[in-house]
């Protein structure tokens, strides 16, 4: 404790400096805890968006499904009945089950007479197709209820109509149709069943949709019923998105849905079904990790010459100190300590000013669109308390190993020469 009140002491002695140092340190813990508030903020509207707006935390299919998802997943269909929701449903944690089907289809847009029409007369595109109910999807995947661009949503799990991705409704330069308008001018929805017969229903263009993540914009979206028509596939389908109370719980539920199931089917978390995902984050990770150690680094060099400059303005002193019996680990200690309470004020200051930036900036929001994605997100930075206090302990213990090497030249000084030094 002597040690600890002569080493706080002595930073007082030069202020200017100690000051300098206290501000590299704020500026760059700060900057540390800034953007790891940006980076979870931008990492939890990425996961939102895939989780909240397709896929759902937690899925369920029938085995196998997974591994064969590019061959022929209509093959290994499901019987839906409302007693294997309810066995779903019954797992804590689980807030909603929506049943859907996943499947490639093609739109063909109808040939109709006029100059107003000829661009897009006859156009037909590939898509891929999820169906699902529209009562109980919103439930899993809310946020996909926000994209909405031109029309409405579907309007029912019968109702013969179909929403497309925004931009590809633009390249086909396909239309919401009018409810008005006659079915025999409606776009044909074209598939092949579980069986390979291909076949088609009018559908009418209810919508468009935004797109607030990056990949593939060939997307459509139908009404349950309209695709067991299409498909000939009543009564079943080929997955169940799950929604759950906290995302941190979809580990643990999707082992207790996959209990209650059995072997007969497999269950598997978002991070499962988009591994890429995952890898995204944890390259984010790898990325904000390093800029962290040169930000640290910078201003650890910083505190190295500080602290080589007061070796040199006390080497009398220290001398003297060494001449009265005080231990050469004593004066290691010292500057040591130095260093430490130097980082641990630079480090609560600057976290509290990272914190307080982040709080702001989260009330407030940035808004700012996805790489390769139509609609803004809004960007809310946030940071753990426990990343504060490990900022603070970064500094503080980084801070205490670059006063090491000045605190070594200083316990290597010989007594006589010390004290002969001007």
């Amino acid at each position: 404790m002597r040690l600890l009140s002569l080493a706080a002491r002595n930073l007082l002695r030069n202020r200017r400096r100690t000051a300098i140092s206290l501000v590299a340190l704020v500026v760059g813990v700060g900057a540390m805890v800034g953007l790891r508030g940006f980076v979870n903020g931008q990492q939890r509207v990425i996961l939102e968006n895939l989780v909240f707006g397709q896929v759902g935390a937690v899925q369920v299919h029938k085995k196998g499904y997974l591994a064969n998802v590019q061959g022929s997943p209509l093959t290994l269909d499901m019987a839906d009945s409302e007693a294997l929701r309810q066995r779903i449903a019954s797992v804590a944690d689980v807030t909603a089950v929506s049943p859907r089907i996943s499947f490639g289809g093609m739109i063909s847009l109808p040939d109709v007479e006029g100059a107003a029409q000829e661009d897009s007369a006859g156009k037909t595109g590939f898509l891929q197709l999820t169906a699902f109910d529209p009562t109980l999807e919103p439930k899993v995947t809310p946020q996909r209820s926000t994209w909405l661009g031109k029309g409405a949503h579907l309007s029912g799990v019968e109702a013969p109509e179909l929403l497309l991705n925004a931009d590809m409704a633009k390249s086909l330069r396909a239309e919401v149709t009018e409810a008005g308008v006659a079915p025999e001018r409606w776009p044909a929805l074209l598939s092949g069943d579980r069986d390979g017969a291909l076949n088609g229903e009018a559908v009418r263009v209810a919508g468009t949709l935004v797109s607030a993540t990056p990949g593939d914009r060939r997307q459509g979206y139908v009404p349950l019923g309209t695709a067991q028509r299409l498909l000939r596939m009543e009564g079943r389908v080929t997955e169940y998105a799950l929604a759950v109370t906290r995302m941190e719980d979809a580990p643990r539920v999707r082992d207790a849905v996959q209990a209650v199931l059995g072997p007969e089917y497999e269950v598997h978390t978002w991070d499962q079904v988009l591994p890429f995902v995952a890898q995204l984050v944890g390259h984010q990770d790898v990325i904000f990790g390093i800029m962290t150690s040169v930000f640290l680094l910078t201003v650890l060099l910083g505190i190295v010459n500080v602290m080589l400059m007061s070796v040199l303005e006390r080497v009398r002193e220290i001398g003297t100190m060494l001449a009265v019996g005080t231990r050469r680990w004593q004066v290691v200690s010292l500057f040591l300590m130095e260093g430490a309470v130097l980082g641990l004020v630079g480090g609560i200051l600057g976290a509290l000013v990272g914190w307080a930036v982040t709080l702001w900036l989260g009330q407030r929001g940035i808004h700012l669109p996805a790489p390769g994605a139509a609609a803004d997100s809004i960007i809310r930075p946030h940071v753990s308390v426990l990343y504060l206090v490990r900022a603070v302990g970064m500094a503080t213990v980084g801070a205490a190993l670059a006063a090491l090497w000045p605190a070594y030249r200083a316990a290597q000084l010989r007594p006589v020469e010390a004290l002969a030094h001007s």
